[in-house]
Parts: structure tokens; C-alpha cells; sequence
């Protein structure tokens, strides 16, 4: 009979015990869950998923470990997105009708969120070469 093999002192956390995946998943859908638990505690005008995602850049920000937990899962989803785009293409399909009747505010939404994401693009681009300058920095 064997020893067991020793456990790699850097590995912590679930380890051997949960695959790596499954454990990328729950890290992923707790943040999610917690997003919508903020927009419903909160009345959040925000989707609970945006809030998740939000939360999940923020910590991933704050503790670079965080990428290298959930990658596991989230590199399998990136590579699958076109799959997360059929129900919502289904959706469209079948209320065609409705969406319709509303094109001339949808239209107008769209137009307006462009422009409006134009805009802030063009100023913090501005801001940004005009800090550049005073720094002393060419722009890359």
C-alpha cells in the first residue's frame, strides 16, 4: 500500500476536493447572486447580473488571485458566448410584433445611447492625451 501523495503547499482553498471548474462556476454564480440580492435589497435600477459582473471587476481588481480562481470557468463561457446570444435571439424572433410597434423609441434609444457613448469616449480620450502632455508622455 501506497502513501497518499503530498498535497502541493500552494494549493488552498476547495483543492482536491471540488474540480477547479465547478468551483470557478460557484464563484462566478454566487457574485451574480449576490448582485441581484444588492438590487432587490437596494432597488437598483440594474440588472442583478450587472451588479455581479461590476462586483466581480472590482474584487478582481483588488485580489488578482480572483482571476486565476474563475478562470477555469469563465474561459469555457468566452468561448461559447455565441451560445448565450440564441435565447435572447428567439425572444426577438418571437416578439417581432410588439417590437415592431415600438421600432421609432427603440431606434431612438439606440441612436441616443451611441451618441451619448461617442461623446464620453471622445472627452476621456481628450482628458487622457491632455494628462499625457503634461506629463510629458507621447501617446502610445
Amino acid at each position: 500500500m501506497s502513501a497518499p501523495a503530498a498535497r502541493d503547499p500552494s494549493e488552498r482553498g476547495w483543492g482536491a476536493h471540488v474540480p477547479a471548474g465547478l468551483a470557478a462556476l460557484g464563484v462566478l454564480l454566487a457574485l451574480q447572486l449576490l448582485g441581484t440580492l444588492l438590487v432587490s435589497v437596494l432597488h437598483l435600477p440594474v440588472p442583478g447580473a450587472v451588479v455581479g459582473l461590476v462586483l466581480l471587476v472590482a474584487l478582481g481588481a483588488r485580489h488578482r488571485g480572483l482571476r486565476r480562481r474563475v478562470e477555469p470557468a469563465g474561459d469555457p463561457l468566452l468561448r461559447h458566448l455565441q451560445l448565450l446570444f440564441v435565447p435572447p435571439g428567439v425572444g426577438i424572433v418571437t416578439e417581432s410584433s410588439r417590437l415592431a410597434s415600438a421600432a421609432g423609441p427603440l431606434a431612438l434609444a439606440v441612436a441616443g445611447s451611441f451618441a451619448a457613448g461617442l461623446v464620453v469616449a471622445g472627452v476621456v480620450l481628450q482628458a487622457l492625451l491632455r494628462r499625457s502632455a503634461r506629463r510629458g508622455t507621447p501617446p502610445a
